[in-house]
């Protein structure tokens, strides 16, 4: 993996190198074959539990857009006006309370709101 790749300027496995603040797993994740955000809530479970098995010292974060998923109806207000943003399979608080999510962050564009 590239948690275990040896820089090759300086020689340190990127797991070990301080430079490196910490790893997104994906950016702007979506799966829009299960808008309930079950399958993307498994796999950023998986990857960010295998992730911390290899590197306990970095963060791990997701580049979310910071959508909100079905869960809770009442943010979907807050979601792009058109609807399409609640079928991804995305949900910001949902995939950030993940344990082994250290971080969050969103990606804004504001030509959607």
């Amino acid at each position: 993996t590239i948690l275990t790749r040896k820089n090759t300027i300086t020689g340190i496995e990127y797991r070990h190198d301080p430079i490196i603040f910490g790893w997104e797993l994906i950016n702007e994740p979506r799966c829009a074959t299960d808008p309930s955000g079950d399958t993307l809530q498994d796999w950023i479970e998986e990857m960010s539990t295998f992730v911390k098995s290899i590197d306990k010292k970095h963060l791990v974060t997701i580049g979310l857009e910071g959508f909100y998923g079905p869960n809770d109806p009442k943010r979907l207000t807050v979601n792009p006006p058109e609807g399409w943003a609640s079928l991804l399979g995305s949900d910001f608080i949902r995939n950030s309370q993940t344990s082994n999510i250290d971080f969050t962050s969103v990606h804004i564009y504001p030509d959607h709101w």
